[in-house]
């Protein structure tokens, strides 16, 4: 045998003995990324008013616009799930529209930590801590009439 062919046995592997390490590896990086995604999983950055303000628009639009066809009064009282506010905390919902440069309130609620729902017209202002998100939604005011809009979740704790 020359130098040259005993050199090139010199570092190769068994092909499947290759694999075997290949897959090993494989098996091994998936299920640490597995745990990983069961541990971190649970984690979140998001904020209440965030959360809320997506479940909140899920329930009080229809096929993705607000619907405010005459008046609509209590539509947002009405449609938005206890559920989908955060517990033990309290949010005030509102949707607006501007026209003609002024801002018009169509339809809000506030939903308090103990469940009842009232009108904001009559409560206290939010404290200064409150958290707020907001969102441009499209609000139909009649038939075929469909504006810009803007809905607002405010969350406190109370």
């Amino acid at each position: 045998m020359s130098r040259s062919s005993a050199r090139r046995g010199r570092g190769q592997t068994e092909p499947l003995a290759a694999l075997v390490a290949v897959a090993t590896i494989g098996l091994a990086v998936g299920l640490y990324g597995g745990y990983l995604t069961g541990v971190l999983g649970e984690t979140t950055d998001r904020t209440p008013e965030s959360v809320a303000i997506d479940r909140v628009w899920d329930d009080v639009s229809e096929n993705g616009v607000f619907t405010a066809i005459g008046g609509n009064d209590g539509a947002i009282r009405n449609r938005v799930r206890i559920d989908s506010l955060p517990e033990g905390k309290t949010v005030h919902v509102t949707i607006t529209t501007v026209d003609d440069g002024e801002k018009h309130v169509i339809d809000h609620a506030r939903f308090h930590a103990d469940g009842t729902v009232r009108d904001p017209t009559f409560v206290g202002d939010p404290p200064a801590d409150t958290g707020v998100a907001t969102r441009p939604v499209p609000v139909e005011l009649e038939p075929g009439d469909v504006r810009g809009g803007t809905l607002r979740v405010e969350v406190w704790s109370q």
